[in-house]
Protein backbone atom coordinates (compact mmCIF):
# COMPACT_ATOMS: atom_id res chain seq x y z
CA UNK A 1 0.00 0.00 0.00
CA UNK A 2 1.22 3.48 -0.82
CA UNK A 3 2.16 5.73 2.09
CA UNK A 4 -0.29 8.56 2.75
CA UNK A 5 -0.16 11.81 4.70
CA UNK A 6 -3.38 11.54 6.69
CA UNK A 7 -2.64 14.70 8.71
CA UNK A 8 -2.05 16.66 5.52
CA UNK A 9 -5.35 15.41 4.09
CA UNK A 10 -7.15 16.48 7.26
CA UNK A 11 -5.62 19.95 7.03
CA UNK A 12 -6.43 20.23 3.32
CA UNK A 13 -10.08 19.24 3.71
CA UNK A 14 -10.44 21.47 6.79
CA UNK A 15 -9.20 24.47 4.78
CA UNK A 16 -12.21 24.52 2.46
CA UNK A 17 -14.20 26.83 4.73
CA UNK A 18 -11.41 29.40 4.43
CA UNK A 19 -11.36 28.93 0.67
CA UNK A 20 -15.08 29.68 0.57
CA UNK A 21 -14.54 32.75 2.73
CA UNK A 22 -11.94 34.06 0.28
CA UNK A 23 -14.17 33.19 -2.67
CA UNK A 24 -17.07 35.19 -1.26
CA UNK A 25 -15.06 38.34 -1.73
CA UNK A 26 -13.47 37.64 -5.07
CA UNK A 27 -15.25 35.09 -7.28
CA UNK A 28 -18.15 36.16 -9.43
CA UNK A 29 -19.22 35.38 -12.96
CA UNK A 30 -19.03 32.46 -15.32
CA UNK A 31 -15.26 32.62 -15.85
CA UNK A 32 -14.61 30.74 -12.59
CA UNK A 33 -14.52 26.99 -13.34
CA UNK A 34 -15.84 24.87 -10.48
CA UNK A 35 -15.63 21.52 -12.27
CA UNK A 36 -12.33 20.44 -10.70
CA UNK A 37 -13.63 21.22 -7.20
CA UNK A 38 -16.36 18.63 -7.69
CA UNK A 39 -14.02 15.88 -8.86
CA UNK A 40 -13.25 13.77 -5.78
CA UNK A 41 -10.80 11.65 -7.76
CA UNK A 42 -8.42 14.55 -8.41
CA UNK A 43 -7.35 15.53 -4.89
CA UNK A 44 -4.56 13.65 -3.11
CA UNK A 45 -7.00 11.69 -0.96
CA UNK A 46 -9.09 10.65 -3.96
CA UNK A 47 -6.00 9.61 -5.88
CA UNK A 48 -4.71 7.61 -2.90
CA UNK A 49 -8.07 5.89 -2.36
CA UNK A 50 -8.18 4.90 -6.03
CA UNK A 51 -4.56 3.71 -6.13
CA UNK A 52 -5.09 1.53 -3.05
CA UNK A 53 -8.64 0.39 -3.69
CA UNK A 54 -7.78 -3.31 -3.73
CA UNK A 55 -5.91 -3.11 -0.41
CA UNK A 56 -8.71 -1.02 1.14
CA UNK A 57 -11.56 -3.17 -0.19
CA UNK A 58 -12.00 -5.02 3.11
CA UNK A 59 -12.10 -1.87 5.23
CA UNK A 60 -15.56 -0.61 6.17
CA UNK A 61 -13.97 2.69 7.20
CA UNK A 62 -12.39 3.14 3.76
CA UNK A 63 -15.77 2.46 2.16
CA UNK A 64 -17.44 5.07 4.36
CA UNK A 65 -14.64 7.54 3.69
CA UNK A 66 -14.95 7.03 -0.05
CA UNK A 67 -18.68 7.88 0.04
CA UNK A 68 -18.29 10.86 2.37
CA UNK A 69 -15.36 12.17 0.33
CA UNK A 70 -17.41 11.97 -2.86
CA UNK A 71 -20.27 13.87 -1.18
CA UNK A 72 -17.76 16.42 0.17
CA UNK A 73 -16.54 17.30 -3.31
CA UNK A 74 -20.07 17.27 -4.76
CA UNK A 75 -21.22 19.77 -2.13
CA UNK A 76 -18.05 21.84 -2.49
CA UNK A 77 -18.83 22.28 -6.19
CA UNK A 78 -22.43 23.25 -5.46
CA UNK A 79 -21.27 25.84 -2.93
CA UNK A 80 -18.62 27.19 -5.30
CA UNK A 81 -21.25 27.44 -8.05
CA UNK A 82 -23.59 29.29 -5.68
CA UNK A 83 -20.81 31.67 -4.63
CA UNK A 84 -19.91 32.29 -8.27
CA UNK A 85 -23.54 33.00 -9.12
CA UNK A 86 -24.14 35.22 -6.07
CA UNK A 87 -26.57 32.83 -4.37
CA UNK A 88 -24.30 32.53 -1.33
CA UNK A 89 -22.96 35.81 0.00
CA UNK A 90 -22.19 35.01 3.65
CA UNK A 91 -19.96 32.46 5.34
CA UNK A 92 -22.76 31.53 7.75
CA UNK A 93 -25.00 30.34 4.92
CA UNK A 94 -26.57 26.99 5.83
CA UNK A 95 -24.85 25.24 2.93
CA UNK A 96 -21.42 26.24 4.24
CA UNK A 97 -22.34 25.42 7.84
CA UNK A 98 -23.56 21.95 6.80
CA UNK A 99 -20.42 21.55 4.70
CA UNK A 100 -18.35 22.17 7.84
CA UNK A 101 -20.06 19.20 9.47
CA UNK A 102 -19.24 17.05 6.45
CA UNK A 103 -15.63 18.20 6.69
CA UNK A 104 -15.55 17.12 10.34
CA UNK A 105 -16.89 13.72 9.29
CA UNK A 106 -14.01 13.32 6.82
CA UNK A 107 -11.50 14.29 9.52
CA UNK A 108 -12.94 11.68 11.87
CA UNK A 109 -12.89 8.96 9.22
CA UNK A 110 -9.33 9.84 8.22
CA UNK A 111 -8.15 9.56 11.82
CA UNK A 112 -9.96 6.26 12.26
CA UNK A 113 -8.58 4.84 9.01
CA UNK A 114 -5.08 5.96 9.93
CA UNK A 115 -5.41 4.11 13.26
CA UNK A 116 -6.81 1.04 11.51
CA UNK A 117 -3.96 0.89 8.98
CA UNK A 118 -1.19 1.76 11.40
CA UNK A 119 -2.24 0.70 14.89
CA UNK A 120 -0.02 1.85 17.77
CA UNK A 121 2.17 -0.77 19.20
Amino acid sequence: MQAFDFDGAITFHRSWKMKFHLALNSIHGRDFDTQLIGDDAQCKLGLWLAANSSELAGSKLAGKLLKVHEEFHHRAKLIADDIRNGAIVQLNDNAIVDFGLLSERIETLLRQLKAELDPPG
